[in-house]
């Protein structure tokens, strides 16, 4: 089995780059703590889904570069 994103994971992660660019890096802790206090979630585990996707894509980024 993959790593297959729900879309409501994939969605919120757009918004909240789109939103705050310069906000994230590619280290998850740090990413867990923004999130915290950027985005509205409900429980911890969707907390560490939204951040766990962030720091995925971020250092996709910066491999593509």
């Amino acid at each position: 089995m993959g790593s297959i994103r729900q879309t409501y994971i994939k969605s919120s992660v757009d918004a909240l780059l789109r939103q705050h660019p310069n906000e994230f890096g590619t280290d998850f802790n740090d990413n867990k703590a923004k999130i915290e206090k950027l985005a509205d979630v409900q429980t911890k585990e969707v907390r560490n889904r939204l951040a766990g996707y962030v720091t995925r894509k971020m250092a996709s980024k910066g491999r593509k570069r």
